[in-house]
Order: C-alpha cells, then sequence, then structure tokens
C-alpha cells in the first residue's frame, strides 16, 4: 500500500494531575489573553467549579456560553459567530466530547483562535484527536471533519473525572477498544517500515490490553469513589491512547466498521439513550462477525457482560425488530460514505445482515451455556 500520512500527534501541551485547572491561568497570561469565551455543559460546569481558577482576577472577560446539547453544524455556527462577534482571544471548552468537538469546530472556524480543552469525562478521545464528529438536533450522527491543528493545551482533572458518571467511562473503555479492532487491518496493510506506524501500533495495543486487563477493576474502584492506578491508567488510556491511534497513522488509524455500525444504529430511535461507545461496542462485535473472529467474540463476552456492554440486538432494544428493519440496519451501515469500506475485503449489506444474524447465534448460545 502506499504510505502518506500526516501526522497530528497531540495538543501542545497536556497536564493531567490534580490542580491541572491552576495551569489555565499561566496559559492565558502568555496568550496576553483579555477575553475569553466559555463553552460548557450545565452538569459539567457544576462537577467542576470547586477546581477552577479565578480568571477574573486576570482582568479577563468571559463570555459565558452553555453546550446545547448536541455537536451540530448549528451550534458550532452559534459559537464561532459569538467568537467572533465578540473578539476573544482563547476558546475554552469545558464537558463532554460534544462540547470538546463543538469547541474545536468553532476555533477553526474562527480562522484559528487558540483553544484549550477541559474534559470531565473519560468517554471519547475528543480532548486528544483533531477532528469533531458532528449530529443532528435528533441525535443521528451526520459524519466528521479532520482539522489540520491539535488543541493549545489539554488540562485534565482526575478528580472531576471521578465524579462522573460512571456509565459514560464505560462506554469510553468500549470505544477506546475499538480503535484496536478497527485500525488493527488497516495498520497491517502499510508495507514500509516507518515508525509512526509502529507507535501507531504500540498505542492501539494498549487500547486493547489496557481496557481487557484493568477496566473491570477500574470501573469497580470508580463506582466506590477510589482514586486507584487501576482506573487512572484506564481513563487515560480512553483519552490518550485512544487519539494517538489516529493522530499518529492518519487515514490508518481510523475508525472502520465498528463505527460504521454505531452510525447507522443512531436512524433507530431505540438506541438514542445508549451512548455512543455503547453504540461501537456492538459494532465491534459486527466487525468480528464479519472478519469470522468467533474465537475473540466468545473472548469478549465475558469482559461485555462485566461492564454490561451491549452485544447483541435484545441489549440494544432491536431484539423485536423485522427483518426488514435489520437489513435496513445493515443497508445504513454500508452507505458510500461509511468507513467500513477501509476494510480490506468487500462488504455489502448482505455481508452485514449475515454477521448480525451470526452474532445473534453465537451470544444465544454463550448465554445458555453460562
Amino acid at each position: 500500500m502506499a504510505y502518506h500520512v500526516m501526522t497530528r500527534i497531540g495538543p501542545q501541551q497536556y497536564v493531567s494531575e490534580q490542580g491541572a485547572y491552576g495551569y489555565l491561568i499561566d496559559f492565558l497570561k502568555s496568550c496576553s489573553a483579555t477575553r475569553v469565551l466559555f463553552l460548557h455543559g450545565t452538569k459539567s460546569l457544576k462537577k467542576a467549579l470547586r477546581y477552577l481558577p479565578r480568571v477574573n482576577e486576570l482582568d479577563i472577560d468571559v463570555v459565558d456560553r452553555t453546550f446545547s446539547g448536541e455537536c451540530s453544524y448549528q451550534e458550532v455556527d452559534r459559537v464561532a459567530q459569538d467568537a467572533k462577534e465578540k473578539h476573544v482571544d482563547v476558546i475554552i471548552g469545558l464537558g463532554g466530547g460534544k462540547v470538546l468537538d463543538t469547541a474545536k469546530a468553532a476555533a477553526f472556524q474562527t480562522g484559528g483562535v487558540p483553544f484549550v480543552l477541559m474534559p470531565t469525562m473519560a468517554s471519547n478521545c475528543a480532548a486528544w484527536s483533531a477532528l469533531s464528529v458532528f449530529y443532528k438536533e435528533d441525535g443521528r450522527c451526520v459524519g466528521h471533519r479532520i482539522f489540520p491543528n491539535q488543541s493549545n493545551l489539554v488540562l485534565l482533572e482526575p478528580r472531576v473525572i471521578l465524579d462522573s458518571p460512571y456509565d459514560y467511562f464505560v462506554a469510553g473503555i468500549a470505544d477506546t477498544l475499538a480503535k484496536w479492532y478497527e485500525s488493527e487491518s488497516l495498520l497491517r496493510q502499510v508495507e514500509q517500515n516507518h515508525l509512526s506506524i509502529k507507535y501507531a501500533r504500540a498505542s492501539a495495543t494498549m487500547c486493547r490490553d489496557v481496557p481487557l486487563k484493568h477496566g473491570v477493576q477500574a470501573v469497580r474502584d470508580m463506582k466506590k469513589g477510589i482514586l486507584s492506578d487501576a482506573w487512572q491508567l484506564v481513563m487515560e488510556t480512553n483519552i490518550m491512547a485512544g487519539g494517538l491511534v489516529g493522530g499518529l497513522a492518519d487515514q490508518y488509524g481510523r475508525a472502520t466498521a465498528a463505527h460504521s455500525v454505531h452510525d447507522a444504529l443512531t436512524v433507530f430511535p431505540e438506541t438514542v439513550h445508549l451512548l455512543h461507545g455503547a453504540k461501537v461496542a456492538y459494532g465491534i462485535m459486527v466487525q468480528l462477525a464479519l472478519e469470522r473472529k468467533w474465537e475473540e467474540i466468545r473472548r469478549l463476552i465475558p469482559f461485555y457482560s462485566a461492564l454490561e456492554l451491549p452485544a447483541n440486538l435484545h441489549a440494544l432494544r432491536l431484539g423485536r425488530r423485522s427483518k426488514q428493519d435489520i437489513c435496513r440496519l445493515a443497508e445504513q451501515a454500508v452507505t458510500k460514505d461509511k468507513t467500513i469500506h477501509l476494510l480490506p475485503f468487500t462488504v455489502t449489506a448482505d455481508s452485514v445482515y449475515e454477521a448480525i444474524i451470526r452474532l445473534e447465534a453465537l451470544t444465544a448460545e454463550t448465554s445458555q451455556n453460562e
């Protein structure tokens, strides 16, 4: 395969420790910032407020904006327009992945205003990656956009993330796990011995090994409010290692089948309640079924069960859908815009449907044998 990669390795600066938010003051001073736009979720701000520095002591105007709830084109336009009209020097995004994706896209749309990302959950690699995923206001995924630059600063306060809903953390574990299963077949296609690919593969391996070894314990510790080594390792793997795969390998570290299945699931209203990572978790299983890796599916089923991740249609609340509906799910997963076609073999709606049905049979058989 011809090799062409544009690496976007990570943020210019990254601080992950208790008291990390305090570094925001030094950063704003270094930028000579006089006005910032602060985009945040309502719940996220409430969790983080006690740890935030007093920016008003720097004589900086703060344009406070509450996130609408979706990283939509309309929301990005709104934030970017505010940033332009108010002539802000820095955009700060605090919250979950959709808040951070909106801040990234808005900063790009303003022509490159510096931006700071402060994740309050470890549900994905949004704080690390140079892309945004866009949704319609009703929650349907409509694609993503890759940006030419990373964030200027990422600040990660473990105590805030530990206090976030653990189901988002579990979703992050699933999304991280997908980095291995989706990129592995792409990385194997690169014949040249380039160091960036080696680093990407090492990061992808961590995305598999760390969650499988420490994920269950990390979730237990999080439920108890314990800032353990296992939790810290899994939390940073969700944010950093997942983002490094695509950052180092570019198109060879992108999403393939699992995220295409995720996108297809967003069409069905029964799945609206499921987090991004939960739908991706099911997508991993469908991808493995497409690849006929039945033993790997069997290996993952106990892990899925322990974390209550969906491995079949019943867990997605789609168990009563007709054959015609499941065919429509398969068709949505293979539309021309989907990354499932990056797999090194031809994928059709029929092959996805067959994978779904065979996965149903395998998970049912495993359940009966437990």
